[in-house]
């Protein structure tokens, strides 16, 4: 009798596993800090062996050279395996946690286009995928596995979300249920957390945190969601942080209800747009950040990259090369959502370590402030 065909799960680590001995991955180790404040769990990452040496800038008549496209074709020591005929799964080649991997178009379409249907079709496939169970008898089977079998996802579009790349690609963290469970997102639709705020437009229930010092909107992913409902969810995301964006002083509560009170029928409209005054054809004109797993999807409007924990431009202590370096704070993209942060000087890690609220100061800055939280003074 032959023997099943592995899960996305096994195909994933067993891949990372021999690309890390290969040296194909470059995993760098961190100095990990769970801290928590007002309720909200951030997890603090100190890693100052990616503190870089600043680059002078190049001569105005000397264009920077073109960038590789990494994604086409994939590199076989990082592919994984096909997702439907439109995309393909790809280990990330500077993973910020084992096994972090990358769903990418089969053919280059833009990162800071709106998804398409097609996306969000591979996207559901790969979460449906990796919560296939893996058999207990499966020996073949890597113990992460067998623990990480949950996916927290996150795409960053527009030039302040993070985004590294112009070829559209969605990234995956594995993750365990427990640390799944403890991500703010995922208590947004439980029954313990104080602070949930609930609105609704048209049939969308959207939901957030008021106690999170920057603003963003979830929703659930109904156990049946097809991608047309998945397209049309996200299109009810992006009208509302395109309206936070164009009316940041407006509570979150009442741009809810101005964007259920003019909302554009998202679900196909004539005219090709998905929300009102964007074409699908079009680049979104604003930067933002999804969060997602298999019962969630979250955005957040972004009008920064990187925010400071001590003052900007302060001396870190550091020398490279005979250059002392700054701080260079911390440049954030859609693993914010879960509350990640990675921090590259002792000097910040400090600041942090030494008062959780400087966070929830700090990131009040990447994004529209929440009304009623404070912003940092730094």
């Amino acid at each position: 009798m032959a023997s099943a065909a592995p899960s996305l799960r096994s195909l994933a680590f067993a891949t990372y596993r021999r690309a890390l001995k290969a040296g194909a991955v470059h995993f760098s180790e961190t100095e990990v800090h769970n801290l928590s404040h007002d309720g909200i769990n951030y997890q603090i990452r100190y890693a100052p062996n990616l503190l870089k040496k600043p680059v002078a800038n190049l001569a105005a008549d000397r264009p920077p050279p073109p960038k590789a496209n990494p994604f086409l074709p994939p590199d076989a020591a990082l592919y994984i395996s096909p997702v439907q005929d439109t995309h393909y799964v790809v280990l990330n080649k500077f993973p910020v946690h084992p096994g972090h991997f990358i769903l990418a178009t089969a053919d280059f379409r833009h990162q800071n286009h709106p998804l398409a249907t097609s996306d969000l079709s591979a996207i559901l496939a790969v979460l449906k995928n990796w919560n296939t169970d893996i058999p207990s008898d499966d020996n073949d089977a890597p113990d992460e596995a067998r623990l990480q079998n949950c996916l927290y996802g996150f795409f960053n579009s527009g030039a302040n979300s993070g985004a590294s790349q112009p070829h559209r690609h969605v990234q995956f963290l594995p993750v365990t249920v427990d640390e799944m469970t403890s991500l703010w997102p995922t208590r947004l639709f439980g029954d313990e957390d104080d602070g949930v705020a609930v609105g609704t437009v048209a049939d969308v229930e959207v939901r957030w945190q008021r106690k999170v010092s920057y603003k963003h909107y979830f929703a659930g992913i109904p156990a049946d969601c097809t991608a047309t409902r998945l397209h049309e969810i996200y299109a009810t995301l992006l009208s509302l942080a395109a309206h936070t964006l164009s009316h940041p002083t407006v509570p979150s509560s009442a741009i809810v209800e101005e964007v259920n009170a003019t909302r554009c029928n998202t679900a196909g409209r004539s005219d090709g747009s998905i929300y009102e005054g964007l074409s699908a054809d079009e680049p979104v004109a604003f930067s933002y950040n999804l969060a997602f797993s298999k019962d969630w999807i979250g955005i957040l409007p972004r009008t920064q990259e990187t925010v400071y924990v001590v003052d900007k431009d302060a001396d870190s202590g550091v020398v490279v090369d005979g250059v002392a370096i700054k701080c260079p704070g911390l440049n954030l993209n859609g693993t914010v959502l879960a509350g990640m942060m990675l921090v590259r000087t002792r000097r910040e890690m400090d600041a942090v370590l030494a008062d959780s609220a400087i966070v929830a100061r700090a990131l009040a800055g990447i994004g529209v402030p929440q009304e009623n939280a404070q912003r940092s003074s730094l």
